[in-house]
């Protein structure tokens, strides 16, 4: 009998709380499987693995107060407080597989502005990178040995990370080994630790962040050399899935844009972690490469085209985000024209089924052998990793042929 491992970075936050939830009632059959890609009619005869045989689990750094349970109820003005209560027993169960995770490579600031990687030094388990992901990778081995698990799929949903554009040229896996031993601050951020500790165990791993991730060369090969399939990064949940989807139709139909501006509120976890202007910085260069991808084509000058992604951080919006675009572009005879659109969506709500998604289709591919960036997985991904097609009807048909042939 196959059985895969859902293991989550960040399991205790909204996102993993949510797809935990969403599991749990997709295994008992209590909802249908609406917002579920790999549900999808096209993808029927594939053989994907059924959520009966999905067990989850995951690292976490608050390890106090956080509860699977309680993260859902807040979600009852949303989801039917009846399905919380039948899938309670499965969140208690599986919040048990819930482990520490490492402040090692920890940058992040809050909005106070003081940065928490000296105090974490007190409280931070890991005397080192490398020490660090020996004791992530035990947990993953323990994880899959104790659930009899064929597989097990790592999938980055913490907090995004500061930019550290220093570590995306580390290529040598040897010198990048005897670095991390070094007693200290981690010469890789925690999403690469978690990465590296994936590998480590034998475990395929997907980034739904703009964190860094898996995405430094030295690391890429180590996967390769393992036969391990990755890929990443940010999920594309709402606004920039619309824009995948409108920036071709300006291109097809040859209009002109001049200008595209998105603006951004939210209130979560996530939201907050986006008042740190280096963490900003590093979800708007994923969110603004689609456009950049899409409309930059041919006799366009860097100068041609002005785009801006805004995002603010409000408190009272909980889990709830609102986006705004505004589109200007020029026409026939030069007629300049513009095209406004809002999104309002459910943070949380909009990730986790992709989440789910994302490990079924990780799943078939380990089950197959593939090794490498698994790019026909670019339709989820603000910035799939190794690819230049960011159109999204062109990402879907990779999609369907790649997971219907193999």
């Amino acid at each position: 009998m196959r059985r895969l491992g859902i293991w989550l970075i960040g399991a205790g936050g909204y996102v993993g709380s949510v797809t935990a939830l969403g599991l749990s009632a997709m295994r008992r059959g209590l909802v249908p499987s609406v917002a579920l890609v790999s549900d999808h009619e096209e993808f029927r005869r594939a053989g994907l693995i059924a959520f009966d045989e999905i067990v989850f689990g995951g690292h976490e750094v608050r390890r106090d107060g956080v509860s699977l349970v309680e993260n859902c109820t807040g979600f009852s003005a949303i989801v039917n407080p009846d399905l919380l209560r039948q899938c309670r027993a499965d969140l208690q169960r599986w919040q048990r597989n819930i482990r520490g995770g490492t402040l090692q490579g920890d940058g992040f600031r809050p909005a106070t502005g003081r940065s928490n990687a000296r105090s974490a030094e007190r409280r931070n388990p890991d005397a080192s990178g490398a020490a660090a992901v020996e004791r992530l990778t035990a947990d993953l081995l323990a994880f899959r040995s104790a659930h009899k698990l064929s597989n097990v799929v790592v999938i980055n949903v913490a907090r995004t990370e500061p930019v550290r554009r220093s570590v995306t040229s580390l290529s040598s896996w040897d010198r990048l080994r005897k670095r991390l031993a070094r007693r200290g601050p981690s010469p890789l951020p925690a999403s690469s630790l978690y990465a590296l500790a994936a590998i480590e165990s034998g475990c395929a791993y997907v980034n739904f962040t703009p964190s860094v991730g898996i995405d430094v060369p030295a690391l890429r090969r180590r996967a390769d050399e393992r036969g391990l399939p990755y890929m990443g990064r940010d999920g594309k949940t709402g606004e920039t899935l619309v824009k995948s989807v409108l920036a071709p139709l300006f291109m097809m139909r040859r209009l002109h844009v001049l200008s595209w501006l998105g603006y951004n509120l939210l209130g979560n976890p996530d939201g907050l972690a986006l008042s740190d202007p280096q963490v900003r910085r590093a979800k708007q260069q994923t969110k603004d490469q689609t456009l950049r991808r899409l409309l930059g084509g041919a006799g366009r000058t860097s100068g041609d085209l002005t785009t801006r992604v805004g995002i603010d951080y409000v408190p009272s919006l909980g889990d709830r985000k609102l986006a705004w675009n505004f589109i200007h572009f020029e026409g026939f005879l030069g007629a300049r024209m513009s095209l406004e659109f809002r999104w309002h969506g459910v943070d949380s709500l909009l990730a986790a089924p992709l989440v789910l998604d994302l490990a079924r289709f990780t799943e078939l591919e380990l089950r197959r052998g593939v090794a490498g960036p698994m790019h026909h997985l670019a339709f989820f991904f603000k910035a799939p990793m190794q690819t230049r097609e960011f159109a999204l009807h062109r990402q879907w048909d990779a999609l369907v042929s790649h997971v219907n042939t193999g």
